[in-house]
């Protein structure tokens, strides 16, 4: 997540027209550890009454991370997804991170479990299942964090996964009048 003081720096800096700030690029690689993208999702599902009770997100090495997924419906035990990160983001044009995911130890059950994910609207906005992928649109996220002013300096973002992080790539670039 991009520390709100720092944009609130930056927006009584440039004020409402971040143009003001024309000819700026930075780029940078945040790591967000395994800690850090538990706290905040856990903090989203404390606000929520959805389907889904916690989540607990491991990063693993080359871009797969798994996800512990436990339902307020005790009648359903917690689920183990496994997913992989397989489409970066391309902006403008398409600005959608696509994560293979599976289900180890069920096999084919697994991809029925697509459209229930869908059903009980385990999914916050941006996000949407398609068979064995979730698809994140990065825009619709931003935009939903109330960051969508940032969108038209996005020059590039990456989402990687290693072992106890996850590894976000960034460039934002304020064109030239």
């Amino acid at each position: 997540m991009i520390d709100p003081a720092l944009l609130g720096r930056l927006r009584t800096l440039a004020g409402d027209n971040f143009q003001e700030l024309a000819g700026t690029s930075v780029a940078g690689e945040l790591p967000l550890t395994n800690a850090v993208v538990n706290r905040l999702i856990a903090e989203r599902l404390a606000a929520s009454s959805g389907p889904v009770s916690a989540v607990q997100v491991e990063a693993l090495d080359d871009d797969t991370f798994s996800a512990q997924v436990s339902l307020r419906s005790k009648v359903i035990p917690s689920i183990r997804i496994v997913g992989r990160i397989e489409e970066q983001p391309q902006v403008p044009q398409r600005p959608v991170l696509g994560i293979r995911w599976s289900m180890p130890g069920i096999g084919k059950l697994g991809m029925f479990a697509g459209p229930a994910l869908t059903f009980l609207n385990a999914l916050p906005r941006g996000l949407r299942a398609e068979d064995d992928r979730i698809l994140v649109d990065v825009s619709e996220l931003l935009r939903s964090q109330g960051l969508g002013d940032l969108l038209p300096f996005i020059a590039g973002i990456q989402l990687h996964a290693k072992r106890g992080a996850f590894l976000l790539k960034f460039e934002l670039r304020v064109q030239r009048y």
